[in-house]
Order: structure tokens, then sequence, then C-alpha cells
């Protein structure tokens, strides 16, 4: 056994001779670019044609949690613009312009498009295509109609947030007819249970003046929505006057109770009815609005779009070509010289 060939060997000799061949890694390298550069040619690149948008956010919006409502928004809109929905007119608008686009589908058109953004600011809308005029005529079109369909959406969600008002409005109206309700029962359940004239011996007595408190403070609360001769309050008996002369002024404020409960009660259905039509009609609009509301808006920025490019040059696949030819050549030379390093060491 040769004892230079099983401990002498090392890497660094074997490194140095693939590095003194230089000019096969040049020719490698040349090999591996004209490949790439012929790649290119035969399998051409897309274009890629870009238009920008401003998406603006109201951040005076109030909500538990602002940015995560601000984010579902966000997503919501790029819901938006890449739906079947749009992309139906989309298509509807490029086939008068092309009857190339005529056989194309929503589904085909997502295929060449792209949106990016971050936040609310610019958004870049970007149609890649083989041919650069498609990919500007895919662009263009989906630009406008996305302007086309925010303006429309802007109006549903101002009429919207008028439809939001008003039922604000009539669930608080509801609200306090039921809890008028509530407090007209709890009077009369009062006044029927304090009827002292019964009893011979309170009859003829004044009234405790916490009881009397009392029944003027009821008949303050009675009188909210009376007003003149018919007040409660103003017709309550004198301090020194017996029991039973408050008899005829609690008969009159259980009929006032009586009659404001039967108001109530016929009010109650109307409201609810208007408050049934009125959320059926939210629920109709806010489908149509997308459920975006009037904190978010999009406007044109930067009108003209960008002229397509291709998504690689041909420079620079002959340059990634060339790259991988040296990756694979190095990786062929070091698995050669690892595979002459376990020779020696079995010698």
């Amino acid at each position: 056994m040769n004892p230079s060939n099983s401990f002498e060997w090392s890497w660094r000799e074997e490194l140095l001779y693939l590095a003194y061949r230089w000019y096969l890694w040049l020719a490698l390298f040349l090999v591996g670019c004209a490949l790439g550069w012929l790649g290119s040619r035969l399998l051409p690149a897309s274009y890629r044609a870009e238009a920008d948008l401003g998406v603006f956010y109201q951040s005076d919006a109030i909500f538990r949690n602002v940015d995560d409502y601000k984010n579902w928004e966000m997503g919501q809109l790029q819901a938006l613009i890449l739906s079947d929905q749009l992309l139906n007119r989309v298509q509807e608008r490029l086939s008068q312009e092309d009857l190339f686009w005529q056989s194309q589908t929503p589904a085909d058109l997502r295929q060449h498009l792209h949106v990016y953004w971050r936040n609310a600011g610019v958004w870049h809308l970007v149609a890649e295509d083989r041919q650069p005029q498609r990919a500007f005529q895919l662009v263009r079109a989906w630009k406008a109609v996305i302007l086309e369909e925010m303006a429309r959406i802007a109006e549903l969600t101002y009429q919207l947030k008028q439809i939001h008002t008003e039922l604000l409005a009539l669930g608080q109206a509801k609200a306090a007819s039921q809890q008028r309700l509530v407090e007209l029962q709890a009077m009369s359940a009062i006044l029927n249970n304090w009827q002292p004239w019964n009893d011979p011996e309170l009859a003829k007595q004044p009234v405790p003046p916490y009881q009397r408190w009392r029944l003027l403070e009821l008949a303050l609360r009675l009188d909210e929505k009376r007003f003149g001769d018919r007040a409660l309050a103003p017709a309550l008996p004198p301090e020194d006057a017996p029991a039973e002369a408050y008899q005829p002024w609690v008969e009159q404020a259980l009929a006032t109770i009586e009659t404001q409960s039967q108001l109530l009660q016929q009010q109650l259905p109307s409201l609810e009815q208007r408050l049934g039509e009125m959320t059926a009609q939210y629920n109709e609009v806010a489908a149509a609005s997308w459920y975006l509301s009037v904190y978010v808006g999009v406007k044109d920025i930067n009108a003209e779009v960008k002229s397509p490019r291709p998504i690689r040059t041909e420079a620079q696949a002959a340059l990634v070509g060339g790259l991988i030819a040296l990756v694979f050549g190095l990786l062929i030379g070091l698995a050669a010289i690892q595979w002459r390093k376990e020779k020696i060491k079995r010698l």
C-alpha cells in the first residue's frame, strides 16, 4: 500500500485542480447562457401591465377593534375585485374591443390577474399575458370596472348608513315603548295595592308624607306626555286631605295608565313591522354593497396604465442559465472529488 495515496489526499489540492480549469468553467457558463437564451426564445415570457388604485379608509371610524375591522374590509374589497360578478363585467367590456375575450370566462381572467397591497393606500393591479396588448387591455378594463363598481357601492353604503340610523331609532323607540309598558304596569300595581279609603280608620286620616310624595312622583311620571287640565300632579289632593279624597284621583290615574298602555300596545306591532322591513332592506343593501361600509373608498390615481413589459428578458434568462450551469458543474466536480477521496482510502 502506498502511504502517500492513503494519507496525503487533500481538499485544497482538489479544489485548486478545479480552479486551474477556469476555461472549462467559462465554457460551461457560456453553454448555460446559450441554453437560457434559447429557452427564452422558444418559450417567450409573459408581459405584465400594471395600474394603480387609491384605497382610503377613514380613521375616525369608531369600533372596538379598528385594525381588525379595517383588515376585514380590505380583504372584502380584494374579494370583490376578483369576484365572478365583477370579472363578468370586465369580460363583457373586453369582448367589445377584441373577439378573443368572448371565449374567456371569469376563471380564465382571474388566472391572469393579481392585486398587490399591504394596507390602505396604493393598490397595484397587475395583468399578465403572452400578448402585451391583451395584458394592457385586461388591466385597463379591470381598473375601469372596479372604479365604476365602487362608485355604485359608495351610493349604496351611504344609503346603508341612513338605514342603519333609522334602524337604531326604531330599535330605541321599541325598547322605550316596552320599558314604558313595564313602568305603567308597575304603577298600576302600586295604585291597585294602595286603597286606604277601604279602611274606615285610615279613610278619615291624612296620607303620610312619604306616601304622598310617592304618589306625586308617580303623577309626574304619568304626566310626561300629558299637559294642561289633564295633568295629574296639579290635581293631587292637598296634604291635609283625608285618604278618602284620593280615591277619585287614583281612579283617574288608573284610567290614564290604561289609556297609555293601550296606545303603546297599538304602536308596538307597527314598530316591529317597520323594524322588520328596515332590517330586510338593510340586509339587501348590505349584500349588494358586499358588506362594505362608508369608511372604505376607492379613487383613481396614476390614471395612465403602465406600458406592458416582459416578466423576464432574454438577457436575464441567459444569465440564469449560465448560473445554473455553473452550479450544476460545481456539484458534479464536488461529487467527483468525493468519489476520488473514497477510492484513495480503499487503496
